[in-house]
């Protein structure tokens, strides 16, 4: 009995060690490994697939793991927000009560808070967590909306899916939205914006980094027309979910600005909104605990937001360089369309003479994307309707997004991969063409032929012709 009893004990612990290296290996690795192991943040991807290879380690085959490119969709979890995440999601208890668990997960929240709050420039009361950037943008815009009921409302033509949408239901709700239209390259009227502001105007809703091609607002300029126009009750709000973090940005000028956690290294299912004065608006839900988003509130995402906040940066100069570099690569394509006017991590082309689905299939060592990722499979650009309202671009239309990681020769890569699929695509549709004008011609002929033996026989001496010198027929 007691051998039995030892033996078991034995089978126990192995089991927790193997538990523990198996939780280890995630914690100081980037999550999940099999699939970033292939990413671009490798700067010696082939000597590491080695090393792999040589100690049997290397369980998934490299080239099944595209190099990740779609950094805009969403970026690497950073490891120490993972492992603050990890960490908190182990205490007991509900911030929303009043026990002893309850107020140390409280106590968190509000630091995490502060955290963020001393990174904007603003207090801690300012930040609003909420479970997603959608969720924030709908708090921000229908929070005035439903405050001032039946008010006019401003926002442009390349917003997100998540503001856009929004408007379109508040449009057709009976209140007044006017659009303000976009150049070539995403970057706003601002005469049409001062125009467009009216007595009755409550919100303006501009982001201040496209998610699709890049463009970066001049959202000062913006919140000085806002000023300038005398109606001191316009709010200005701005969804930057993809500038948070990258570049700087001056909270004061906004009333309002909405940010997420999954741009910048934190696990997905946690933003915020920053609200300058919550007077301002009318919450939206209802239930208890925050007013504006009740409900028990994710105390370990919001730790690991703060953590990813603290440790987040992205060298500038390094994006620019990897920019102009995938121009350059890009270029070298006939037949495209650079649809980013300025350097960031954002990259979009269109490109002439092929299909996107081809594209997508033939490049399959890269993991990119077409726009932006709420868009889903197949949805329409709102983007590339405002930038080409006449329809002259090209249909395929790429994006591309990094991080400062991202080596150099990834990026070359991709661009020459590309490049030969693209050139592959175009003389197959050329053969493709051709041997349609060639089938489409030899049914001509032979509709011609039919034609002819047809008339023949119905009038044979039409095809007779006399010979005036031989009086034969031919």
């Amino acid at each position: 009995m007691r051998y039995l009893l030892f033996c078991g004990l034995v089978i126990l612990s192995i089991v927790a060690v193997k538990q523990n290296e198996t939780s280890q290996e995630v914690l100081n690795n980037d999550f999940p490994e099999g699939l970033i192991h292939k990413s671009s943040a490798n700067h010696n991807e082939n000597s590491r697939d080695k090393t792999r290879e040589e100690s049997g380690k290397n369980k998934v085959p490299s080239t099944s793991i595209p190099t990740y490119l779609d950094y805009a969709a969403s970026a690497h979890i950073n490891r120490k927000s993972l492992r603050e995440f990890d960490k908190i999601s182990k205490l007991d208890g509900n911030s929303s009560g009043f026990n002893f668990h309850a107020q140390k997960l409280r106590e968190i929240e509000n630091q995490s808070a502060k955290i963020i709050a001393e990174k904007i420039g603003c207090n801690a009361d300012q930040i609003l967590f909420t479970n997603s950037a959608t969720m924030s943008n709908n708090i921000a815009i229908l929070g005035v909306a439903y405050k001032y009921p039946g008010c006019h409302l401003i926002t442009s033509k390349i917003e997100h899916k998540s503001v856009l949408n929004v408007f379109k239901y508040l449009e057709r709700s009976g209140y007044g939205v006017t659009y303000i239209d976009v150049d070539r390259y995403g970057n706003l009227n601002l005469k049409q914006l001062k125009e467009s502001i009216k007595k009755n105007t409550r919100l303006v809703s501009i982001q201040s980094f496209n998610s699709e091609i890049g463009t970066r607002q001049d959202v000062a300029a913006i919140a000085k027309i806002i000023k300038e126009s005398g109606n001191e009750n316009i709010l200005f709000h701005s969804d930057i979910a993809q500038a948070f973090g990258k570049y700087p940005t001056d909270f004061s000028v906004f009333d309002m600005a909405t940010f997420s956690g999954y741009k910048i290294g934190a696990p997905k299912g946690i933003a915020a909104l920053y609200i300058k004065d919550r007077k301002r608006i009318t919450p939206i839900f209802f239930g208890s605990g925050d007013e504006f988003f009740p409900g028990s509130k994710p105390t370990a995402l919001i730790a690991a937001f703060a953590k990813a906040v603290e440790v987040y940066k992205l060298n500038e100069e390094i994006i620019e360089k990897n920019f102009n570099v995938l121009k350059e690569e890009i270029e070298k394509i006939p037949d495209v369309y650079i649809n980013s006017e300025k350097p960031s991590h954002v990259f979009s082309v269109s490109i002439k003479g092929v299909l996107l689905k081809d594209l997508i299939e033939r490049v399959n060592k890269f993991s990119f994307s077409s726009g932006c990722s709420c868009l889903g499979q197949g949805g329409e650009s709102n983007v590339k309707e405002a930038i080409d309202p006449e329809g002259k671009l090209p249909s395929a239309t790429l994006r591309i997004s990094f991080s400062d990681k991202v080596s150099k020769d990834s990026l070359i890569n991709f661009a020459k991969s590309l490049k030969i699929e693209v050139e592959e695509l175009r003389k197959e549709k050329s053969v493709s063409d051709n041997c349609e004008k060639s089938e489409e011609k030899q049914k001509d002929l032979v509709k011609s032929l039919l034609d002819l033996s047809s008339r023949k026989r119905k009038n044979p001496s039409a095809t007779t012709v006399k010979n005036p010198k031989r009086n034969k027929r031919i």
